[in-house]
């Protein structure tokens, strides 16, 4: 059985439980073609399936490239299977298809993590499939000489604050109980209690670096402004109070925010029918054995035309037509 895990955007599932097909790009675009006919609108698909695979300029300029085939779409729908990726790109995408449509839907068969997450956040409705996620908005970032080559999130460093704070109050809350339980007078005891509570906290205190934690502020501010306009942007009535969630609310980046928890958040999500949630996770399944990123509008199948089958050549040796020279010097048969 093919789990959630194996259609992760870093997850290949195991050769022998995939589909089976010669041409897994051609069988994705056949399914996309026949959504189209049943859900009477166009598609659009933006699938990452490699670990390097994320929103990025190359799948902005791709949309622009195709800007003639954007005229005069009723409903237009995007099919996202991505980790995430870079959150100007997904803003800057999600403004561009919303001017090119009348209705713009989102359907998420599996994963739209992060930046991509963002990107979904000006659709009239998001289209989840049982098994389907998004995630939390908070910016992975990568420091090579403090942390080295891994992402961070930079809300780590907030969370550790957090929690200082309330070590904090908690020493200061213990001293002072203690000390007017052995006779001080309140004033007396807060004094004491402030002077111990700061010789403990202020070793732990200057580990953090005030520059590079208003950085990480400016890196999350990023996410939340985005979203706050994108959410506007459809006239959300929770614009600002979502957005402050989605960036500072959820414990981990790969949290996962699924149909009920993002319908509780307001969100305009409804269920992916099961049939048509089936045939997109079969036909990711193949791009995802594969590797194959697709970005862009499916194309029309060629038609191949029937050719009656060439007559049986007989056993004669066929004479050749007898020629005359007419006047000029022209070959002419006879």
């Amino acid at each position: 059985m093919l789990t959630v895990a194996d259609l992760r955007y870093n997850c290949r599932p195991p050769l022998s439980e995939v589909c089976d097909v010669q041409n897994p790009r051609s069988q994705f675009e056949s399914v996309l073609l026949s959504l189209e006919r049943q859900r009477k609108s166009r598609i659009y698909a933006i699938v990452h399936t490699d670990e390097t695979d994320h929103l990025c300029q190359p799948d902005f300029w791709g949309a622009v490239r195709r800007r003639e085939q954007f005229s005069k779409i009723g409903t237009l729908e995007i099919l996202v299977h991505s980790p995430g990726g870079h959150a100007h790109v997904a803003y800057r995408l999600a403004k561009y298809f919303r001017s090119h449509c009348k209705r713009l839907n989102i359907l998420i068969p599996m994963v739209a993590k992060s930046a991509a997450t963002l990107f979904c956040l000006n659709a009239d409705t998001i289209y989840m499939g049982e098994f389907a996620e998004l995630g939390p908005l908070d910016a992975q970032l990568r420091d090579e000489i403090e942390k080295g080559m891994e992402f961070f999130s930079p809300l780590d460093e907030f969370k550790s604050m957090e929690f200082m704070k309330e070590y904090a109050t908690g020493i200061l809350d213990y001293f002072s109980l203690a000390l007017t339980d052995r006779g001080m007078s309140v004033k007396q005891a807060l004094h004491e209690a402030i002077g111990g509570t700061v010789g403990i906290m202020n070793p732990l205190y200057s580990h953090f670096d005030p520059s590079r934690v208003g950085s990480y502020r400016r890196a999350l501010s990023e996410g939340e402004e985005y979203a706050k306009r994108l959410l506007n942007s459809v006239k959300s009535p929770i614009a600002e109070e979502l957005a402050e969630h989605l960036v500072w609310d959820y414990p981990a980046h790969d949290f996962v925010i699924d149909y009920q928890e993002a319908k509780g958040l307001g969100l305009p999500v409804q269920p992916l029918p099961l049939g048509q949630e089936k045939t997109l996770i079969n036909a990711l399944t193949g791009l995802t054995k594969y590797g194959i990123h697709y970005i862009g509008f499916a194309r029309p199948q060629p038609t191949l035309r029937r050719t009656k089958p060439a007559a049986k050549k007989s056993g004669k040796k066929k004479l050749p037509t007898p020629v005359t020279i007419a006047a000029g010097g022209h070959a002419k048969g006879a």
